[in-house]
């Protein structure tokens, strides 16, 4: 699992986790054994940078990432960055029964019938999830396919080049999430493989995976995220994006109930600004269209693998971290989800770093840690 576009760049030095979002540009420094947290940083990325997940303006998201590298005190210039959701193409499909060095030579020909737009404009990349010496002959084998146009890998590769980095990886932002869950996914007492749902809500999309241990069973990308809320609120109250994203953060709540009345009283807002279930009348119907989107996801999920039962969910990204979400989806799916602590597994020094302020930016940096860890395992 991870290995996901590798194929692009590879090395065997330790690199810094750089997740480049709509919202936030995240850097995580990891090093030494444990592995040790030495430094992160988070820096808001200013509007016009992107266009549905593609780079709208390299030269300013160049300058934005050599800054964040500043605030984060790192001479590491080794990266490993992900693709936007938006942009990248995952499917776990089956193949004939070959060797890797087999399916290296046919790979192209297999995924022409997955990837929408022609095959010679794209960079593809592969992972076996079968071993073939453990299947018989004729049997099929599962790969987790992931692809992204040329054009698209080649400029983000270029603006880090610019930005004076030096990109080693190019992952998939659900696969890199996925590694700060790693410890979670392991056999259970009995040996069985727990089934867990992945959640990640990001700024302008979503992503959810389904697994049985280490092994995924489905990918999907949403069409709601973080976004989506913020907009829903600044065209209700004619605000700019800005002031809409503060009022989110502060005010807003994905449920209105009775047991909500003591938050509702901790979020009374001042008299300029709409009251919290005006917000949420504001931002009702996307709650309703991303919660609908997940349980539609659920049910093809069940469709295609029978009555799995779930043994654990979670919930990760910026999104994510709107009042009240995790418990709404826990509500209306049956699911109980969890938050994921990325920080966890690491060694932290509680000297140079907040504990306080690591718990508040947890949901946020799900992916730029397992990036880092990426980074520290000196895959490829």
């Amino acid at each position: 699992m991870g290995s996901v576009l590798n194929n692009l760049l590879r090395s065997r030095s330790e690199a810094l986790g750089l997740e480049i979002g709509a919202a936030n540009l995240k850097l995580v420094e990891l090093g030494g054994r444990g592995p040790q947290l030495r430094s992160f940083a988070i820096r808001p990325t200013p509007g016009g940078l992107f266009h549905e997940g593609l780079i709208a303006d390299p030269g300013a998201l160049a300058e934005e990432v050599r800054e964040l590298v500043k605030e984060a005190h790192t001479r590491k210039r080794h990266v490993v960055t992900a693709l936007a959701n938006q942009v990248a193409i995952t499917r776990i499909i089956k193949v004939p029964r070959m060797e890797r060095k087999e399916l290296e030579e046919a790979i192209r020909w297999e995924a022409e019938r997955y990837i929408p737009f022609p095959i010679d404009e794209v960079v593809l990349d592969f992972d076996l999830l079968d071993d073939p010496a453990e299947l018989e002959e004729g049997e099929e084998m599962e790969i987790v396919l992931a692809a992204a146009k040329e054009e698209t890998v080649v400029q983000l590769v270029e603006t880090l080049f610019a930005a004076g980095l030096e990109p080693l990886v190019v992952d998939l932002k659900p696969f890199a999430g996925l590694r700060a869950l790693e410890p979670r996914l392991a056999p259970r007492e009995d040996g069985e493989r727990p089934i867990t749902l992945y959640l990640e809500v990001g700024a302008e999309s979503s992503s959810l995976v389904f697994l049985r241990g280490e092994r995924p069973l489905l990918v999907r990308t949403l069409r709601v995220a973080g976004r989506d809320f913020t907009q829903a609120i600044a065209r209700a109250f004619g605000m700019e994006p800005e002031q809409a994203e503060e009022v989110k953060r502060e005010y807003a709540l994905a449920t209105l109930s009775t047991e909500d009345e003591e938050a509702l009283l901790e979020l009374e807002a001042p008299k300029d600004r709409p009251s919290p279930a005006e917000i949420y009348d504001a931002i009702r119907t996307i709650l309703i269209d991303f919660t609908t989107e997940v349980r539609r996801s659920l049910d093809f999920f069940k469709s295609q693998f029978g009555e799995e039962n779930l043994d654990q969910a979670y919930i990760a990204g910026g999104g994510s971290k709107l009042k009240g979400l995790k418990g709404l989806l826990s509500d209306a799916l049956g699911i109980n989800f969890s938050e994921i602590d990325p920080w966890e597994n690491l060694k932290i020094d509680t000297g140079r770093f907040d504990a306080g302020l690591l718990q508040e930016l947890g949901p946020e940096f799900v992916v730029p840690v397992g990036l880092a860890l990426r980074g520290v395992s000196r895959v490829g």
